[in-house]
């Protein structure tokens, strides 16, 4: 008979994903991982599987948290541009106790490229997901008059997430930056244009 778990396999999960966030793949030894997740060797083995399998299911709950964050932000806000510029806002973190660590998704994104097949279906598929937020929001924005027409709302929504990439990377080098922000104001007047 099998025995019982005896710990909370989300909140475990949860601990390997701050760990992964905060040192990357390549950085996180399993040694670290375990510590982190107060689980035994055998335990993580058999409830996650290896290194690759643990982070797989971190970056996917990662990407879910960041989702859930966008998601809400479009709920709350009362305007488009309202939304882009508490994106803009947001960039730097999605939870607030982890704010010097960016974005993970992001971070995996420099960290492995297109070397891994799983990692980079999992991140493009966020990346059109978090797109789609966004170009929701846009064609509301265009549909009130408040946000150009002259564009497709999905194009609009991949310049907007690749201007905040471009955010968190020169942010990330050198964020005391004196134009780092003349990213959000430009991006800003050519949706209201």
């Amino acid at each position: 008979m099998a025995r019982k778990r005896e710990f909370d396999k989300d909140a475990v999960l949860e601990k390997a994903m701050l760990v992964f966030w905060e040192q990357g793949y390549e950085g996180t030894s399993i040694r670290t991982l375990k510590e982190a997740m107060g689980i035994s060797s055998s335990s993580l083995y058999e409830t996650f599987g290896d290194k690759r399998s643990i982070f797989l299911a971190a970056l996917a709950r990662f990407c879910k948290l960041e989702h859930d964050q966008a998601a809400q932000m479009a709920q709350e806000v009362t305007s488009a541009t309202q939304f882009i510029e508490t994106l803009f806002a947001s960039a730097e973190t999605v939870l607030p106790t982890r704010s010097t660590y960016g974005s993970m998704a992001f971070n995996t994104m420099v960290e492995f490229g297109m070397r891994d097949k799983d990692v980079t279906e999992l991140l493009f598929a966020h990346y059109l997901d978090i797109a789609g937020i966004i170009s929701d929001i846009l064609a509301k924005g265009q549909k009130a008059g408040t946000i150009t027409a002259q564009e497709d709302p999905t194009d609009l929504a991949y310049l907007i997430l690749s201007s905040i990439q471009g955010f968190i990377t020169i942010n990330g080098m050198k964020p005391d930056f004196a134009d780092i922000h003349a990213f959000k104001q430009v991006v800003i007047r050519l949706l209201n244009s």
